[in-house]
């Protein structure tokens, strides 16, 4: 909520929850996880996740499985509307 209307975006280190900040040209409508906040995760620990907001209450995008696929890791997103959580597994 802290970041609406724009999409929040974050890391699962640990079992924990890492905020990063989200610099995508529209963050609006897409999230790109800040490069810097990225490194300092993965050097602090296991990244295990990566979650993000949808406050549009939107399913995953091409955008959102095709990253995850590439990733390797579980991606969680939370629609705000709904309070409900989506999981996708590469």
């Amino acid at each position: 909520m802290a970041e609406f209307p724009r999409e929040s975006c974050g890391l699962m280190v640990d079992g924990k929850y890492w905020r990063c900040r989200n610099v995508a040209e529209d963050p609006c409508a897409d999230f790109v996880l800040d490069p810097r906040d990225y490194l300092a995760a993965a050097l602090s620990g296991a990244i295990e996740a990566v979650i993000h907001s949808h406050p549009e209450d939107t399913p995953p995008s091409p955008a959102d499985l095709s990253a995850c696929e590439q990733s390797k890791l579980r991606w969680y997103i939370f629609q705000l509307g709904t309070g409900q959580w989506l999981t996708i597994n590469p």
